[in-house]
């Protein structure tokens, strides 16, 4: 429930804020915001102002030597024919000529732009005659009009905060379409028309200051003073800029703030020329933007913690402003970002006081659950600045003691001699004492796994009826289970040990085993020689199997015996010569040997190899290989013994015959105690083999073996022995 009123909160904060970010977009109460970055972005974009405008301006010198304004139309037409001899490729007034004066004047002048036939005008819009909220085209004298070359709108509209940056290329009205004045000069200087924004964009025009562009005095131009090559070939903008006239107009601060019409008609041309006027971005593009900057935002909100959305917010906003910036300068499309920016502005703290106010109750509500849970009143002694810190101070308090008893706890836990593993509600691994990071791993790498993928992992098998657990290095642990009991579910689960047990269980019907059947075959052979049985045999031969099987009873006795020690009992390790024991071992065996024709083929040291080992166990083990090597190899044969240390300071024995190799069933498991067993050689219970490797065992050692009937059994047995025992 609580989860769903949070949720419900989100969703409302959201919707509040994307509606406010709509209409501030839409009524533009970030537009001055807006246009400061705007401004900053187009003077980024700038580049040098086209030198193919040229002004000529009608200022304060020109009213002083050719006379105040209005000037007479004669004026205008000496003007322009002054002009011509320069040969500029094009003169643009941007004067408006809409009343006619005296018929001598006017004429003169049409006279004169007709000559020309280079010179462009500009024409202007008025109320419609009963319908103010249109607008009508107003053109220049029909005279002057006719001999024109072109005609164009000088229309200008300043946005909200009364600067002029955009300008209609195509100003569109019921009576049809009109073009710009600069626009219609920017088509008969021959420019590529691909070039232009679309008609229906009102470009965004970045300012050169005033005094970029080449100017000359009307009256330098009048009097003849100008240089010809000033004039030739360039577009020629005529405009009034001595004060008092009134044809200024307000732009942006990088500009200079104030702005004479024609230099801004100059501003709008030398854009179209150098390809640097910015274009807006559609609205639904930048709904689209302002929507998802806010979205994201509350994503934030949602999924991030606090010091993150305060990272993000200032982010976003530097992103979204740069981005601004950046489209402008390199692409020339312009966005509108802070309307986005107010929502962020606003979202952020109203996000922050309800989340703290959250935050709040939930303090005072835990602080109460705890201490009730404890059976006590709450607590008045918390300190702190405001009700906040307060509340904090309660909950630390609490955590503390918690934290005490969850230490305390745990210490229980790792106490256990079991291993122990606590899952949660969802099944999923919250806490192992350090037995049972030794069976499973440590905690940090098993957190958030389930029982089943512990066991998988570490390839146990359970025994689902028997609630037993083998694991691969053949420890076994009975398996208890119990649910938590707390509200929020879980159980935890105990492993007992039982590997001991098993161990016992396992080694007692192996004894059963071998007192049923090794020990009892030699001892109930022996008993049918003694009996009616062996009295068929001659004398001789009787006795001689009865002694056979005799001593194969105290072999298989003394070996059993000799595990047993060696189990209960250990090692005691001393110092002694592995290379004298294997040449005492070859000594021993030398008889038996001799009686097949085997040869030795020793590869044994000359100097001492000393190592910390138990000299009679180990001499033992060596016979026991040594004997088996005889035993199975065919007459003649050669028997294989070698010593050498290895670069890690361990010894290396092996015993090597040519014999026929272990069998099969044998070579699974061949250090197995009354295990699979090749009795063609002799009586063998396969206790010998079982030796070698306690014996190897206890010394820390260990023992490996290859059989094949090509190439016979090899035994392997490593010693680790430093190098400080060595003489």
């Amino acid at each position: 429930m609580k989860n769903f009123r949070l949720f419900g909160e989100w969703c409302a904060l959201l919707t509040a804020t994307l509606l406010l970010v709509l209409l501030a977009w839409h009524q533009g109460w970030t537009h001055r915001l807006d246009a400061s970055v705007l401004d900053l972005a187009t003077e980024l974009r700038l580049g040098d102002p086209s030198d193919e405008i040229v002004l000529v301006e009608i200022d304060d010198r020109s009213l002083s030597e050719i006379g105040n304004w209005p000037w007479d139309r004669d004026r205008h037409a000496e003007l322009v024919d002054q002009l011509q001899v320069h040969q500029p490729k094009l003169i643009v007034f941007d004067i408006l000529f809409l009343e006619p004066t005296s018929v001598e004047s006017d004429g003169r002048l049409a006279e004169s732009i007709a000559d020309a036939g280079n010179v462009a005008l500009p024409h202007t819009f008025a109320p419609a005659p009963g319908v103010s909220s249109e607008l009508q085209p107003i053109f220049p004298l029909d005279e002057l009009r006719a001999g024109a070359s072109q005609i164009g709108h000088v229309l200008v509209s300043p946005d909200p905060d009364g600067a002029v940056r955009r300008f209609a290329l195509e100003y569109q009205t019921a009576g049809g379409s009109y073009d710009h004045l600069a626009k219609v000069a920017y088509l008969a200087a021959g420019s590529d028309t691909d070039a232009l924004p679309a008609s229906n964009s009102d470009p965004i025009v970045p300012m050169h200051s005033g005094g970029s562009f080449q100017t000359f005095s009307a009256a330098d131009i009048v009097d003849g003073q100008a240089q010809t090559d000033f004039l030739r070939g360039k577009i020629v903008l005529i405009g009034a800029t001595a004060q008092g006239l009134g044809d200024r107009y307000a732009v942006s601060v990088h500009a200079g703030r104030i702005m004479t019409g024609v230099e801004i008609q100059a501003n709008l041309l030398s854009g179209m020329l150098q390809g640097e006027l910015v274009t807006e971005i559609p609205s639904s593009l930048v709904a689209t933007a302002l929507i998802l900057s806010i979205v994201l935002l509350f994503l934030v909100f949602w999924q991030l913690p606090p010091k993150w959305t305060l990272r993000v917010s200032i982010g976003l906003i530097v992103a979204l402003a740069l981005i601004s910036v950046v489209l402008v300068v390199f692409a020339g499309r312009w966005m509108p970002v802070f309307p986005a920016i107010l929502g962020i502005l606003v979202a952020y703290p109203v996000w922050g006081w309800r989340r703290l106010s959250s935050v709040s109750r939930f303090l005072d509500t835990e602080a109460r659950a705890l201490y009730r849970g404890q059976g006590e009143p709450l607590a008045d002694g918390a300190v702190g600045f405001d009700p906040i810190a307060r509340q904090v101070s309660q909950v630390r308090g609490l955590i503390g003691e918690t934290r005490e008893r969850l230490s305390f706890l745990r210490s229980i836990l790792s106490a256990s001699p079991d291993p122990m593993l606590v899952f949660d509600k969802d099944g999923e691994l919250s806490l192992l004492n350090d037995r049972a990071a030794e069976v499973f791993g440590s905690e940090a790498a098993l957190a958030g796994q389930n029982l089943a993928q512990l066991f998988s992992e570490r390839g146990a098998v359970l025994d689902t009826h028997e609630q037993e657990l083998q694991l691969p290095d053949g420890r076994s642990f009975l398996i208890a289970s119990s649910d938590i009991g707390m509200s929020e579910g879980g159980n935890i689960v105990s492993l007992r040990d039982i590997t001991s047990l098993r161990s016992s269980e396992r080694q007692r019907r192996e004894m059963l085993e071998f007192l049923s059947h090794d020990m009892r075959s030699p001892q109930a052979a022996i008993v049918g020689l003694v009996g009616a049985a062996g009295q068929t045999l001659p004398e001789k031969e009787r006795l001689s199997r009865i002694e056979k099987q005799a001593r194969r009873t105290l072999k298989l006795t003394d070996d059993f015996v000799q595990i047993a020690r060696l189990e209960y009992e250990g090692v005691e390790p001393q110092e002694a010569d592995i290379g004298a024991l294997l040449h005492e071992a070859m000594d021993r065996a030398y008889p038996s040997a001799k009686r097949k024709r085997i040869a030795f083929e020793a590869s044994i040291p000359a100097d001492p190899e000393f190592c910390q080992i138990d000299p009679s166990s180990m001499s033992r083990a060596i016979d026991n290989l040594i004997g088996n090597a005889i035993k199975f190899s065919p007459d003649g044969m050669k028997v294989g013994v070698k010593l050498e240390r290895l670069p890690s300071e361990c010894l290396r024995i092996e015993v090597y015959d040519s014999g026929p190799g272990l069998p099969e069933e044998r070579q699974k498991d061949t250090f197995a105690r009354f295990g699979a067993r090749n009795t063609e050689a002799g009586p063998s219970a396969g206790l010998g083999l079982a030796y070698v490797k306690r014996a190897v065992d206890e010394h820390g050692g260990e023992i490996s073996v290859s059989s094949s009937k090509e190439a016979g059994t090899r035994f392997v047995i490593t010693l680790p022995c430093a190098e400080a025992q060595r003489t």
